[in-house]
């Protein structure tokens, strides 16, 4: 009767630190996640109920080393709590970028955003979990006999079973999101960039170059380009617009998308490890440098982005996973042309799922939309749907750049390059990162200013006889020095797209 009576104070006790637990930091991701009806909510009842099992076997193995686990859990429930304050009350998600800004904030910063709520969340939490683990001196019976040792063993094979069957399933979630997130940070190597020589030089003159950089765009789903629902209804009454369909690229994710883009690194000719970043030789010929992003800076391309004079991130601690996300609209505030060379790069949120988080509600003109963002949820219809509406705000948002800058006599060029496409159910695939040909071909367009027309008036002209043409992404680093008219350089005139 002891042994039994000792077992159930085991239980009771690990119950409760599991609720305490799970109410403070576990539940925190999913209280933003839009459920979509009875169906959803037992969805992620499931989910999170499995998640908190895995969790309740670290706590349960850490407990079985009483000294260990006396100073160690309130230093881990104090952290993820933390972390958790934010995730609850700003949906923040927690990935590598995220925790490269909590790691290199300025200490200022970080005092900045410590308030009375949040300490007070602290206290509350500490206290609540101290008083239980006291309990855990008194009633000291966790032991590898224990019937509950081998659940917790089982709480660690279910963990790796449900990874094994979809990745990411349990370790984009708190707790386990921050070690994997911190773990990829420090994984992640940088790009070597080499150095430019200061004889470069350009022979532009006053020159506007805005390139706004996508994110996830497929080429078929825009109208201008045959689509045949019209998710472009602005950007076809433009003139001096054209939009190509057929460019490549093997890619299919931010992270190692973008180095290529924004250097000479080739997709298929690479034979170093040293690549040039485009912003570096503008700097060298003289042209300003601007990035506006809406996406949190990723280890894997930052050095190249910090190599313009001047970087702006607006919503830094938000990711492309947060529902709170700024609108890309946002970016168009900081954004203003100049009277000399100057680009200006504005990359985008864009179409990253979760598509509804992506536009406001009145851009939803296909209808009906994913209620949900499980997408078991969510029919065919109702995803491609609300993928064309992020299409729609799209449209919207270039023809607003475009009509703010025909207010001005500037010289401009903008070119519009997404990352990567997007993959919408082909062969019971979703979203991107997927080796499919709808995630490899991103959509492009190029417009340019009556003003840039009259110095170059075969440009429009040059372009559309090649918006067909099978293009690689390889040619953003030399078609933007070819437009800059860089000089004592070496860059392949033959991959400019700007080349008569």
């Amino acid at each position: 009767m002891e042994k039994l009576k000792k077992y159930k104070e085991e239980v009771i006790f690990h119950i409760g630190l599991n609720i305490i637990f799970s109410v403070f930091i576990t539940l925190s991701p999913y209280t933003h996640i839009p459920f979509g009806g009875l169906k959803g909510f037992l969805f992620y009842l499931v989910h999170f109920l499995v998640l908190q099992f895995t969790v309740f076997g670290c706590i349960y193995i850490l407990s079985l080393i009483k000294k260990v686990f006396l100073i160690l859990f309130p230093v881990i429930f104090l952290i993820l709590s933390g972390i958790s304050f934010w995730v609850y009350t700003q949906d923040i998600s927690i990935n590598s970028g995220i925790i490269q800004v909590i790691l290199e904030s300025n200490f200022d910063i970080a005092i900045d955003i410590i308030n009375f709520h949040f300490l007070a969340y602290l206290f509350f939490g500490l206290i609540i979990v101290l008083f239980w683990i006291l309990k855990f001196k008194k009633y000291r019976i966790s032991s590898v006999k224990s019937p509950i040792f081998f659940l917790s063993l089982l709480s660690f094979l279910t963990f790796f079973l449900v990874e094994k069957y979809k990745f990411g399933t349990l370790k984009r979630k708190l707790p386990y999101s921050v070690y994997f997130a911190t773990k990829e940070f420090f994984k992640t190597d940088k790009v070597s960039l080499k150095k430019v020589s200061q004889n470069v030089y350009s022979k532009a003159k006053d020159v506007n170059i805005v390139f706004v950089l996508g994110e996830s765009v497929r080429s078929d789903h825009l109208a201008v380009n045959g689509y045949n629902k019209n998710t472009t209804p602005l950007l076809a009454k433009q003139s001096n617009l054209v939009s190509f369909t057929n460019v490549y690229t093997s890619l299919t994710y931010t992270a190692i998308s973008l180095p290529q883009i924004l250097t000479d690194k080739s997709l298929v000719h690479t034979t170093t490890n040293e690549f040039t970043s485009v912003y570096s030789v503008l700097n060298s010929s003289g042209f300003n440098t601007i990035w506006i992003g809406n996406q949190s800076l990723e280890k894997s391309y930052e050095e190249i982005v910090k190599t313009n004079n001047s970087v702006k991130i607006i919503d830094e601690f938000h990711s492309v996973l947060s529902f709170k996300k700024l609108k890309d609209l946002e970016l168009l505030a900081s954004f203003n042309l100049k009277n000399k060379n100057t680009i200006t790069t504005l990359h985008m949120i864009g179409s990253h799922w979760y598509y509804n988080s992506r536009y406001d509600k009145s851009f939803e003109k296909f209808t009906p939309v994913t209620t949900s963002k499980h997408v078991g949820l969510s029919t065919k219809n109702q995803l491609i749907n609300s993928y064309n509406n992020t299409i729609l705000y799209l449209d919207f948002f270039l023809n607003k750049l475009i009509e703010d800058i025909k207010k001005s006599d500037q010289k401009t060029v903008v070119i519009y390059l997404s990352d990567h496409g997007e993959t919408l159910g082909e062969e019971g695939k979703w979203f991107h990162a997927q080796d499919h040909k709808s995630s490899k071909n991103p959509a492009m367009l190029v417009w340019s200013s009556d003003s840039y027309l009259e110095e170059n008036p075969n440009f429009i002209k040059n372009l559309t006889s090649k918006r067909n043409d099978s293009i690689s992404t390889d040619f953003l680093f030399h078609s933007i020095l070819h437009l800059a008219k860089v000089k004592n350089f070496d860059y392949n005139l033959d991959l400019s797209i700007f080349k008569q």
